[in-house]
């Protein structure tokens, strides 16, 4: 199991110029993906994109690639450059055009836009965003370890809560039973008012026990879906949705105030699970 939250960052040094790629990631029904790269990096998107596609499953994750340098390399201009600006400045000479002096600072604002600068390998730039990604990763099973263990808690809160309705359902059935003696006494009274076959179709609606199988029928799979390594969070809110249609007819059926009270602490649980299907991948 794995969150959908978390937060990684690498680093690599290269002739005292920090390339960095941080990576992280925030909760989203499908998988949303944004890649900042570098000018001159941008042609790597595309793989970058495919990385992600093949190792996670949900989440807004966001990979940001950057680089500083000290202010010495900062205010540095190399030879390639300047030979590549009086190479242009010649060549527009030679068509008859008048070239203005460019100035230091006109020259750095034309080194930073085009950031040719700063080369990276292709292979230490994949290093460095591999790096990150895999951190991100990391960090989404151990936050996934710790959701995992409160769903484990939660999944024996609710058992002991279902199953707490389970014992109730006898004094429930008794409630039913007198309500039926009670037609049965209007009926010999001869009370044309009553309408019998809508008066047993209630009461038979009262019946809780169904309701009860198929909450702990979707709680074994809840138990089950949780133990996957695969990604869970789409079918675990499904499940809490039935849970919840389960628990909200078992309180409407009730007769007794013991259930319905019940059931409200067994609607709280269910959503603390739905807290946790839209966290986890």
């Amino acid at each position: 199991m794995r969150s959908m939250t978390g937060f990684s960052e690498s680093t690599l040094l290269k002739d005292d110029i920090e390339f960095k790629c941080i990576s992280k990631s925030l909760n989203s029904r499908f998988l949303e993906i944004n890649v900042k790269l570098p000018m001159n990096l941008k042609g790597h998107e595309g793989w970058v994109r495919d990385y992600i596609n093949k190792n996670f499953a949900r989440g807004k994750i966001d990979v940001d690639v950057f680089f500083t340098a000290p202010p010495k390399e900062q205010l540095r201009i190399s030879d390639n450059f300047l030979e590549l600006v009086k190479e242009n400045e010649a060549r527009i000479k030679k068509h008859g055009f008048d070239v203005a002096p460019t100035s230091y600072a006109e020259l750095l604002k034309i080194r930073d836009s085009m950031q040719k600068d700063y080369v990276l390998k292709d292979s230490s730039l994949r290093d460095l965003i591999k790096r990150s990604l895999v951190r991100l990763r990391r960090t989404r099973e151990t936050e996934g370890k710790s959701t995992k263990a409160d769903l484990e808690r939660l999944i024996i809160a609710m058992r002991k809560s279902i199953k707490s309705i389970k014992g109730m359902e006898k004094i429930n059935s008794k409630q039913v039973h007198k309500k039926l003696n009670r037609f049965k006494d209007a009926l010999k009274l001869d009370q044309k008012e009553v309408n019998v076959s809508e008066a047993f179709a209630a009461l038979n609606k009262t019946d809780i026990n169904e309701e009860i199988v198929r909450f702990n029928s979707h709680l074994d799979l809840v138990e089950k879906l949780i133990r996957s390594k695969k990604a869970i969070g789409k079918k675990l809110d499904f499940y809490t949705q039935e849970m919840q249609r389960e628990t909200n007819t078992i309180s409407s059926k009730a007769l007794i105030a013991e259930i319905k009270n019940e059931s409200v602490e067994l609607k709280s649980y269910i959503e603390m699970v739905k807290e946790h299907a839209q966290n986890v991948e």
